[in-house]
């Protein structure tokens, strides 16, 4: 029968043995090892059990129970006065705000970390606490701060005869990747990822999406997406979400960047769903969504995900950061000093008055280079937004001036049927019936000629109702109601209400308005099958509204596809600051309104 310590040491080898591979199988060991330890009072053991739990659970994203294990481990450590298990629990935790993006928090855990092991000489501790603290800065932006951090832990390893820090390494290639220095980025990188394949499996998920990044800003997209793809199949078999859903976004962005906008919303929308709350990660998603969509043609998913896009970059404001930062680190300075020597308090009260005039000074910079990069910022939007006008009111004079071509076309065409073709029949007519009698023809020429006079006489209505909708006498003489009344009279099933003023509108609107009409009526009966057609016209002194309703089977708006004569139509209202709004559903028919403001 083996006793509590021996089971207990037994599941903290097999925790130690799945931890490379297998999550969950890690954490039933784990709660296995923990009930044996607290029901054998093996209390030594409690802290390590607890502690683990909470690391795992934070790899799941189940933050709740995490902390819930990781406080427990720091409170039993703090009652057995074991103070190398009290560092260990302030490192789980700091890593615990750290993937929330709670930096304060995690600054200050890191602090208490390196205060503790340089108390109890745990230099181990020390280098992985000025490794962290370097990385925060990094988060934040401060890169000089961040590689004096990773370059003060070398600097000891060195000293202490110790194995460099590959985390030392794998920092200094994350800030020289933002300093844009991307070959000695990735030489860094690289150097770490070697190490973390042989001795820190979770760690080499970090470095891949690293080494993806600088590929990726390198353009060599190929390597890119390998080291990305790599490390989602490693976050998904140690079942890590947050690692899976950022080398999701990394791929997104990298299809993104080579046009591949089908494949980038994919993965996009799918990491999107696994945890949009990241702060992080969630404005680049939002951003890779709503431009992926408007490539795509989805301009609706395109709008909402640019709005999530401001929203999110909105709640990523880190303020007064750098100000609590070095606060902190003066806290830091000066207690360390009080420990070791208690005769400079002088020397300390200057370090803090340096330190809390330099943090003035730079938030008084920050916040003049900030007033600058705003103006500046406002100075390029009004541009950019005249420069928009201008090519507006270009593109409106040219629409309008072809538009006025068009009519003036119409208008001759119609002439020339009415005045010249159309004359032309009547003569022909009129000779035609000048023959009185048909005793000298033979039976069968006569037919012939009572036919030919019958089809010139469709003909000849033909060529009145062609001259007609190309630009009917009518609408120049008598204006645009009584030339839809005229026209809905022509065709069966319509039928022509007016309310309001019959203003003059201007030979280009009334015309607009009748070929807007003509369009819709056409559509009507060719597409909707309708059997009743409506028709209104309102006009008053600000609005003109053009509404055509049919009893037809109706459509999809948000799916079908419109022809070339709607989208004319279309372009031609918004020329004329109009808009257009269709109301449709399978079955129910379709109503579609015009509305254009009159200019004063």
């Amino acid at each position: 029968m083996l006793t509590s310590e021996e089971q207990v040491s037994i599941y903290r080898l097999l925790s130690n043995w799945y931890g490379s591979y297998d999550t969950h199988r890690t954490i039933a060991c784990l709660k296995k090892g923990l009930k044996i330890a607290e029901k054998g009072k093996v209390i030594k053991e409690i802290p390590y059990f607890t502690r683990s739990l909470g690391v795992y659970y934070n790899m799941l994203m189940r933050y709740d129970t995490a902390k819930m294990y990781l406080d427990q481990s720091l409170a039993c450590a703090i009652k057995m006065k074991d103070r190398r298990e009290e560092v260990q629990a302030y490192r789980c935790i700091a890593h615990w705000n750290y993937r929330q993006n709670r930096y304060i928090e995690t600054l200050d855990n890191c602090m208490t970390v390196l205060q503790i092991s340089e108390a109890i000489n745990d230099t181990a501790s020390r280098f992985k606490a000025l490794s962290n603290i370097g990385s925060l800065y990094r988060e934040l932006g401060n890169l000089d701060r961040a590689e004096y951090y990773i370059r003060k832990n070398l600097k000891l390893s060195r000293e202490f005869n110790m194995p460099e820090d590959r985390m030392a390494y794998y920092e200094l290639g994350l800030i020289y990747m933002e300093r844009g220095e991307l070959d000695r980025a990735l030489e860094y990188e690289l150097k770490a990822n070697e190490w973390f394949k042989v001795c820190y499996k979770t760690f080499e998920i970090y470095s891949d999406q690293a080494i993806a990044k600088i590929y990726t800003l390198k353009r060599e997209y190929a390597k890119a997406i390998a080291y990305t793809e790599k490390s989602i199949r490693l976050a998904h078999e140690f079942s890590d979400t947050r690692l899976e859903t950022i080398g999701m976004q990394i791929l997104s962005t990298i299809y993104r960047e080579q046009q591949r906008y089908a494949e980038s919303e994919a993965i996009a929308f799918k990491a999107w769903k696994n945890d949009s709350t990241m702060l992080d990660i969630a404005p680049e998603l939002a951003y890779n969504l709503a431009f992926a969509n408007l490539q795509l043609g989805n301009k609706k998913k395109s709008a909402y995900f640019m709005q999530r896009y401001a929203q999110l970059l909105n709640e990523q404001e880190i303020k007064g950061f750098h100000r609590t930062m070095a606060d902190m680190e003066i806290r830091y300075e000066t207690e360390k000093k009080q420990q070791q020597i208690t005769s400079l308090e002088k020397e300390k009260r200057f370090y803090i008055i340096t330190g809390v005039s330099g943090a003035l000074i730079f938030l008084l910079a920050f916040g003049l280079l900030f007033y600058r990069h705003r103006l500046n910022r406002e100075k390029r939007e009004l541009a950019e937004r005249k420069v928009k006008q201008l090519e507006q009111e270009k593109q409106l004079v040219a629409t309008l001036a072809l538009l006025d071509g068009e009519n003036a076309e119409r208008t001759r065409l119609a002439r020339d049927l009415h005045d010249g073709l159309g004359s032309m029949l009547s003569v022909i007519k009129l000779h035609l019936h000048g023959i009185r009698s048909f005793s000298a023809l033979a039976k069968a020429d006569a037919e012939r000629l009572a036919k030919a006079r019958e089809m010139l006489d469709e003909l000849a209505m033909e060529f009145r109702r062609m001259a007609h909708n190309l630009m009917p006498y009518s609408l120049s003489r008598y204006g645009i109601k009584t030339s839809l009344e005229d026209f809905c009279r022509s065709v069966p099933m319509a039928n022509f209400q007016f309310f309001g003023e019959n203003l003059q509108l201007g030979s280009r609107l009334e015309v607009l308005i009748y070929r807007c009409a003509y369009e819709l009526i056409n559509n009507a009966i060719k597409h909707a099958e309708a059997t009743r057609i409506n028709v209104q016209l309102t006009v008053d002194e600000r609005l003109v509204s053009l509404s055509v309703q049919d009893d037809g089977k109706g459509f999809d708006p948000e799916t079908v596809a419109y022809g070339a004569g709607f989208t004319n139509m279309h372009n031609r209202i918004v020329s004329h600051n109009g808009k257009i709004n269709v109301y449709s559903s399978p079955g129910e028919g379709t109503e579609i309104t015009i509305e254009i403001e009159l200019t004063t």
